[in-house]
Formats: structure tokens, C-alpha cells, sequence
């Protein structure tokens, strides 16, 4: 007995000590490079180098200020549908605007036009926005065409601006777009492979597309700069070409801003396909109260939810909503029960009425996903029978993969590195090094 009892204690510790080796203790960053790993070896663009990926910019503009220092070459094709070429050396700001058949560039009408600045010095671009005024330093190089918009019932022409350039200099402009730049440098190396992966996955799926991303929310905040951070340059070549994979594939790394409690599997947000790496898991940080989670709360009238909901054209049946209740996972009501909500079920009044379904994050969309309106998906519903709704809860986004406050929270405070982070938020998920190496020393 004494004997057996002793083989279970040698294999209790030899199994705490593999799990502390595997688990507790991040391999080196510069394991799995490129050549070193089957899956590395299987995966798509591995001996290719570097890639460059296609960002963009704006896709209607009625009209933006280009600003030029230093050389640049320009080659544009002209409304007689010839070739220019052309090195210029005068700093000046020209106004760009659409025309029905192409763009004009400052006295000169082009069909579409490429410049490039032989300097390397970034192109200046200025436009009007929702928000004011919006200015980027943009890359080296640039393509601005003409486009049409659908305006008041006709197509209007407007401007897209275009760029290309190596997918790790465009890496430092998103991680400086998505989080602070004096965060744990483990939280940023995690931002960093979060954000590469997701752009490559959006460079292999969209080859046959005329841009790879956008350069706002819909795909990663992309705010580009002519020098980087030096944590965020630091952060992003010490990972150079690490991307997350399962199964022998690259994954489509979602990412938020906070999560509330746990995170959201991708399946109730953005794919039926199950991906254990996308499933929702328990947050160091946002799942324990003590660590002041962000809260919110938002109160609308029924009416006020219906006109928001058939604006964004989720609600196309006939009929006022009666009732409105959260749904689980499962498909049972949440009541007022504090959750992930999965989807949103509405009762409508009349004949025609009946029942509809929403999914969540459709329906947080739809109402304002903003600090002022309803933040998350991780929430409680007051009052779904009621004149008046109340939706409170906790976090921000849409919740899916890496919650960057929690990613923040375990750098600083359980003093994660970089894998430590990736390995909570993508539960399965291999790290494997596709080009490029770790600097010397980082």
C-alpha cells in the first residue's frame, strides 16, 4: 500500500512539473521559426518572406487635403486614359476631389494616380469628418481613385484612398491605434501577435479582393505614425512573423477592449464553426469584482429600440415591441440574471407579429455601441415588459479573444509574459514564427 501510494506522489509531482514547464513557463520567443515546425512548414507563405498588406484608407470623401514634402514620383492614368510619370521636388498642399470619371488633383484630372515620396517621407492627408477634422501621416506611398457612393437615392462620386505597404511597419501603427503605448511590454507583445494574425488571416482570405483592411474599427484602428513608440516598436519586432494557429490553420485573432467577466465564444458573435481557440474563457482580471471592472448603464423606451432597430434594418416585421428578453447560450431567458448575453428575443404586437430573434452583438451594435449606449453583450435586463428598458452590465466590445485591459492586468499584476497572455485568451492556440526572428536581446 505504503509502496503504491508513493508511485501516485512521484507522478502527482512529476505531473505539477511538466504542467509548470508547459504551462507556468513560456518557451523563448524564437521558438517555431520559419523551417523549424511541421506546422510552420504546412502553413501558407512561410518561404515568401515578409508580406505587404493593403489598407484602406478612405473609400468616400468629397474631398481631402494632400500635403507633399520633399521628392515624389507620381504615376497616374489620365482621362485621355494615358500614362503619367512624373518626379516632383516642390513641398505644397493640394486639394484632391472627385469627378464623375476619376479624381482632380490639384489643376490636373486623372483617372487615378500612385505617389510616391522618394524621401521617405510620410504623405500628409487632411479631411472633413463626423468628428471634425481628420489628419494622418500616411506611408511612402498611396493610391487615391474615384469611386461612388450611394447619396439621397443616387450614386455620388466620392474618393478611395489605397495603401500598401510591409505588414510589420503597419503592425507599429495598429498596436499604437488599439492600446497605450506605455502599457507592460508583455501586454503589448500580446496586442502585437494578436493584431498580426488577424491581418494575415484578412491578407490570405482577401487575395482576390482589392484591399486586405480597413483602417478603423471595422478591421484594426490603424493610426500610422513616421516613428513609432519605442515599446511599440520593440513589441512588435521582438515578435516579428508570430501568428496564432490551430489545427495546422492561421485564426482570425478577435480582440477588445474589455470583456466584463468572461469572454464570448466566436460562435455566438462572429461564426457558427467551433474554434477552440475562440471559445469563451474566464478573465483574470474582469471576472474578480475587486478589480473594478468598467460598468454601464443604459435605459431606452420601447419605441426608442424599436426605431434604432429598424434604422439599422434588423427589424423588418410589422408591429411594436411588447416584450424584450435576453437569451443564454442555450437559448433559455437570462431574466434579469447578469450574463453573456447570446441573443435578443422580441415579441411584437398585432397578427403579423409574432417572435423575432437577434443575435446580440447585432442588437449592441444597432442601439450604439458606444461609453452611452450599451457598451457589451455582458449584462442584465430590467423592465423587458416594461415602457421603459433598463440594460446594465460591465465592459466594452464585443467581447471575443484577447480582452486588452485583462491582457494589461496580467502583465502588470500576475506578471504574465507575452505566451503567458495569449495562452489564456486562445485556449489551444499555437504561436509559430513565419518570417522575420527575434531581435538580439529583446
Amino acid at each position: 500500500m505504503l509502496g503504491w501510494l508513493f508511485r501516485m506522489l512521484v507522478l502527482l509531482l512529476f505531473g505539477a512539473g511538466f504542467f509548470h514547464l508547459a504551462f507556468l513557463e513560456a518557451p523563448d520567443p524564437g521558438l517555431s521559426r520559419a523551417g523549424g515546425d511541421l506546422l510552420a512548414a504546412n502553413l501558407p507563405g512561410r518561404d515568401r518572406g515578409e508580406p505587404e498588406i493593403r489598407v484602406l484608407i478612405a473609400e468616400s470623401l468629397d474631398r481631402a487635403v494632400l500635403t507633399i514634402n520633399g521628392r515624389i514620383a507620381i504615376n497616374a492614368v489620365g482621362s485621355d486614359l494615358r500614362r503619367h510619370r512624373g518626379d516632383f521636388s516642390q513641398s505644397v498642399s493640394v486639394e484632391v476631389s472627385p469627378t464623375g470619371q476619376g479624381i482632380r488633383l490639384g489643376g490636373d484630372q486623372y483617372v487615378r494616380a500612385s505617389l510616391k515620396s522618394l524621401d521617405n517621407q510620410p504623405l500628409r492627408l487632411t479631411w472633413k469628418s463626423g468628428n471634425g477634422e481628420t489628419s494622418l501621416n500616411l506611408p511612402r506611398e498611396i493610391e487615391i481613385s474615384g469611386t461612388h457612393v450611394a447619396a439621397e437615392g443616387k450614386p455620388s462620386p466620392r474618393l478611395r484612398i489605397l495603401t500598401r505597404l510591409p505588414i510589420e511597419e503597419y503592425l507599429y501603427g495598429v498596436v499604437a491605434g488599439e492600446i497605450p503605448g506605455n502599457w507592460p511590454l508583455e501586454a503589448i507583445r500580446a496586442q502585437a501577435v494578436a493584431s498580426r494574425s488577424f491581418a494575415y488571416f484578412s491578407i490570405r482570405s482577401r487575395a482576390n479582393e482589392e484591399y486586405d483592411v480597413h483602417a478603423d474599427t471595422r478591421s484594426q484602428v490603424w493610426k500610422p505614425s513616421p516613428t513609432a513608440e519605442p515599446l511599440v516598436r520593440r513589441a512588435v519586432d521582438s515578435t516579428a512573423g508570430v501568428v496564432l494557429t490551430e489545427k495546422n490553420a492561421l485564426i482570425k485573432t478577435f480582440f477588445h477592449s474589455e470583456c466584463g467577466g468572461f469572454t464570448a465564444d466566436a460562435r455566438w458573435v462572429f461564426t457558427k464553426t467551433p474554434i477552440l481557440a475562440l471559445s469563451g474563457v474566464g478573465c483574470p482580471r474582469c471576472s474578480n469584482q475587486k478589480n473594478n471592472p468598467t460598468s454601464w448603464r443604459a435605459t431606452y423606451s420601447r419605441q426608442e429600440i424599436e426605431a434604432r432597430l429598424r434604422k439599422a434594418g434588423l427589424l423588418k416585421r410589422p408591429g411594436e415591441i411588447r416584450v424584450l428578453q435576453g437569451l443564454d447560450s442555450r437559448g433559455n431567458p437570462m431574466g434579469r440574471r447578469l450574463g453573456r448575453l447570446v441573443s435578443v428575443e422580441l415579441t411584437l404586437a398585432g397578427d403579423r407579429g409574432g417572435n423575432v430573434r437577434l443575435p446580440a452583438n447585432d442588437f449592441r451594435l444597432a442601439m450604439g455601441a458606444d461609453r452611452q449606449n450599451i457598451s457589451s453583450t455582458y449584462l442584465s435586463i430590467e423592465g423587458g415588459d416594461q415602457a421603459r428598458i433598463t440594460f446594465s452590465g460591465y465592459g466594452w466590445g464585443h467581447g471575443v479573444g484577447l480582452c486588452q485591459y485583462g491582457a494589461l492586468y496580467a502583465a502588470d499584476k500576475l506578471g504574465y509574459n507575452f505566451l503567458d497572455i495569449l495562452g489564456v485568451y486562445f485556449p489551444g492556440a499555437k504561436p509559430v514564427r513565419l518570417w522575420g526572428s527575434a531581435p538580439a536581446g529583446q
